[in-house]
């Protein structure tokens, strides 16, 4: 993620908000981690008639449950903190850099397409910046641990948590893979559609003057119908997440469920830990969900931070001589056999144009596109 590193240099004015929210989140973490082992101590200390310790672990997990819902609390206030000031700290900066561009540098991107970028772009950033104080390392901590969990905990079925694994995460890949370019489709016709919009409405008069109303509406129209088809077939992937992962993971614990059933004679302790397997299964399964949710956040927040690293990579067209002459100018202005061509047009705008200009004359450039 090249683009990433973009945000680097804006990490460093919140380094103390950073820590206290990676903190938070290692806590509420492994204290929601630890809640089913607690779980099956209790059920085996029933099944020993064990009260005491009954009473000292259910002690414990209501102690873990406040400590993971505070931890929680304080995560999402620090991550909204680095979010917001990372994300406001960017969109000045690259309001700045567009300032600096010349009308080439504008023309290039289109009116509309800076716009978007400074408003869509930029709350995609932010939303991936969310997901990562909030999410990434707690849902790492989660996974690696109710794996490690599932695996201890009945070691002979240790295949079948690794079966889901590989399951889950290879579907989530593919998806990934789909869903990657329909994000950039999408960010790209925003920019299409947000830039005819801002076109139409400045040269209103111009359209109204030429009955060209209908054709606008038209060519609005074909571009904000192909954005809603990007909408629906993104929604058509994501829909399919959440069933297929479920699918798989209810497969893997109903044939769990039935090998223990059958070896319940030979290993009669089994029923104590069936209730925390599920549990670290359900946790492994829903993590992850979760993880490709937000993997899909991360696709399309990286896509915008590619367009925002875009305008922060290129230079502006004319710059500013600093050993640029003091002598003080007469004031006069001459074309001398000027010819002018777009950079993306292949015939001459203007062709041989010579005049000149006096002090305190006054001219006047008529037509719409003067």
């Amino acid at each position: 993620m090249q683009a990433f590193k973009i945000l680097v240099p804006h990490f460093k004015h919140y380094k103390k908000d950073i820590f206290a929210a990676l903190v938070a989140i290692i806590v509420s973490a492994f204290a929601t981690l630890y809640q089913p082992k607690l779980l099956e101590n209790i059920q085996r200390a029933i099944m020993l008639d064990q009260k005491d310790i009954v009473v000292r672990d259910g002690v414990i997990l209501v102690v873990l449950g406040i400590v993971a819902i505070i931890s929680g609390i304080f995560n999402v206030y620090y991550a909204a903190r680095v979010t917001q000031g990372v994300t406001s700290d960017l969109r000045e900066e690259t309001y700045a850099k567009i300032q600096s561009f010349s009308f080439g540098n504008i023309e290039k991107f289109s009116a509309g397409s800076l716009t978007t970028r400074l408003i869509n772009d930029m709350n995609q950033i932010m939303n991936m910046l969310m997901q990562l104080f909030m999410q990434l390392l707690r849902m790492l901590i989660l996974i690696v641990g109710s794996f490690i969990f599932c695996i201890v905990i009945i070691p002979r079925f240790w295949w079948a948590t690794v079966v889901m694994v590989i399951l889950i995460i290879g579907f989530g890949i593919y998806v990934l893979k789909q869903m990657n370019s329909l994000f950039d489709k999408f960010q790209k016709t925003m920019d299409k559609i947000s830039g005819r919009a801002q076109e139409t409405l400045q040269g209103v008069r111009v359209v109204k003057a030429f009955n060209q109303g209908p054709q606008e509406i038209k060519e609005f129209n074909q571009t904000s119908d192909r954005l809603n088809n990007y909408n629906i077939v993104i929604g058509y992937w994501f829909s399919t997440i959440m069933p297929a992962f479920q699918l798989i993971a209810y497969l893997v614990i109903t044939l769990v469920v039935y090998l223990i059933g059958q070896g319940i004679v030979a290993h009669p302790t089994d029923v104590a830990v069936v209730s925390p397997f599920f549990n670290y299964i359900l946790t492994l399964l829903w993590t992850i969900m979760i993880a490709g949710m937000t993997m899909m956040q991360f696709a399309r927040g990286n896509i915008s931070l590619g367009r925002i690293k875009e305008i922060l990579d290129t230079e502006p067209d004319v710059k500013f001589n600093e050993n640029a002459p003091t002598d003080v100018l007469g004031g006069s202005v001459e074309f001398d056999h000027v010819s002018f061509t777009y950079p993306d047009g292949d015939d001459e705008t203007l062709k041989d144009i010579s005049f000149k200009i006096k002090p305190g004359q006054m001219v006047g450039i008529v037509g719409a596109t003067g």
